[in-house]
């Protein structure tokens, strides 16, 4: 009986093998594609993504001199200005091309925190019994 148990999935196992190296491979080449396509994204978001870190570093000095500043005038007028750039940029990245790609961000975020509530749901499930 064990043995014959032993013959059935060493048979099984022989036989999914081909099958599960071809899965692998198709999936491999079908990532390996995915991977080209995102770097080819990547590399024309380049200029966008220099210019969003150029105003994030102009944004995060300004918040520096207002937290270094000792007089509440200088403080409250790097504050204004802070704001100003902030709302500008946020603008600028709802416009244009930038709409498409925030649209996007938005809808995998979405997802992600769809996903997330389904763990903590599957994780409170689990703690319940």
């Amino acid at each position: 009986m064990k043995r014959t148990a032993l013959a059935l999935i060493l048979a099984t196992g022989l036989t999914a093998t081909p099958a599960m190296a071809q899965e692998q491979h198709d999936h491999g080449a079908q990532a390996a594609a995915q991977q080209q396509d995102h770097a080819g994204h990547m590399m024309q978001d380049s200029e966008a993504m220099a210019a969003h870190r150029e105003k994030m570093a102009e944004m995060r000095a300004l918040m520096q001199q207002a937290h270094a500043a000792s007089d509440p005038a200088e403080r409250q007028t790097l504050m204004a200005e802070h704001r100003a750039k902030m709302q500008e940029h946020m603008a600028g990245m709802m416009q244009g091309a930038n709409s498409d790609m925030m649209a996007a961000c938005h809808q995998r975020m979405m997802m992600m925190h769809d996903m997330m509530e389904q763990m903590a749901a599957q994780q409170n499930m689990a703690q319940d019994d």
